[in-house]
C-alpha cells in the first residue's frame, strides 16, 4: 500500500491511529511482539469460539508467562505502534489497555489490531499443525531450508541500503522496519538486473526482468506456505507411480 511507503497510520475503531515500528524500535518491538504469533489456531477448537485476547490473558500460565509479563509485553508494543501511553484498566470488569486518554484495546478489537500490526511489519501468520507427526516434519523442512539459505539479518539489510543508497545511519533508523525491506528488495533487483545486463553482452541467453516489477512476493513472503508440495503438484508423480 502506499501509505506503508510513506509511513502512515491506519485507525481502528476504539484503538485509534496503529503506526508501523521504526527501525530504531525494531529490538523493542521483537522483544514484545512475539505475542502477536498467538492465534485462535493454538487453541483447542472448543475454546476458539471465545475472542484470543481473552484466550491469551487466560492462559498465560500455559503459555509460559505470569499475568504481568504479558501485560508489560502488551503495553510496551501497544506504545510503540500507537505512540502514546499505555496503562491497564478495567471495562465492564474485563481488561483493557487504555490508550492515551481516548483510546483502549480489548476483547472486541484486538483481533483487527494484531493483524494489522503483523501486516505493517511483515510479520507472517504462523502455520499451526494439530496432527503432532506433521509438525515435527514441518519444523525439519523449515530448518533445513533455513539452514540452506543465506542468513541476512536486519543488521545486514540496513548496511547494504545504507551503502547502496547512499544513506546515512541516522537517516535509516527512522525508517519504518516495512520501508527498509523495501528498498532492500528493491536494491536487489537493481543489482540483478545491473548483473543480467552484462552476462547478456558476453552472449548469455537470460531473461530480463525489470528492476521496477513488483516486490510484494518477497515482502510478504510467508515461509510456511510452502514447506509441502500440493495435491496438484502432485498429479504429474501419481500417473508416473501407476
Amino acid at each position: 500500500m502506499i501509505k506503508d511507503i510513506f509511513d502512515k497510520p491506519t485507525f481502528i475503531k476504539d484503538a485509534g491511529e496503529i503506526y508501523p515500528a521504526k527501525v530504531k524500535d525494531f529490538d523493542e518491538f521483537s522483544e514484545n511482539s512475539g505475542l502477536l504469533y498467538i492465534s485462535k489456531n493454538h487453541f483447542d477448537s472448543k475454546v476458539q469460539q471465545y475472542p484470543l485476547f481473552d484466550l491469551i490473558i487466560a492462559s498465560c500460565a500455559t503459555l509460559g508467562f505470569s499475568f504481568e509479563d504479558i501485560t508489560d509485553k502488551f503495553c510496551k508494543l501497544f506504545e510503540i505502534v500507537t505512540h502514546k501511553k499505555v496503562s491497564i484498566g478495567e471495562l465492564k470488569e474485563k481488561l483493557i489497555f487504555i490508550i492515551g486518554e481516548n483510546n483502549f484495546i480489548n476483547s472486541d478489537n484486538y483481533e483487527e489490531v494484531r493483524k494489522e500490526i503483523m501486516r505493517q511489519n511483515l510479520i507472517p501468520e504462523a502455520k499451526v499443525y494439530k496432527n503432532e507427526l506433521t509438525r515435527k516434519w514441518a519444523e525439519k523442512v523449515l530448518k533445513a531450508k533455513q539452514k540452506n539459505a543465506p542468513k541476512i539479518s536486519l543488521e545486514d539489510i540496513i548496511t547494504t541500503v545504507s551503502v547502496g543508497c547512499c544513506k546515512h545511519y541516522s537517516d535509516l533508523e527512522n525508517y519504518t522496519i516495512y520501508q527498509i525491506y523495501s528498498d532492500f528488495y528493491r536494491l536487489r533487483k537493481m543489482i540483478q538486473f545491473d548483473s543480467d545486463v552484462h552476462y547478456r553482452c558476453v552472449g548469455a541467453d537470460i531473461k530480463f526482468e525489470d528492476y521496477a516489477t513488483d516486490i510484494s512476493s518477497d515482502l510478504y513472503h510467508n515461509p510456511y506456505d510452502d514447506l509441502f508440495v500440493s495435491a496438484d503438484k502432485l498429479g504429474g508423480l501419481n500417473k508416473i507411480v501407476k
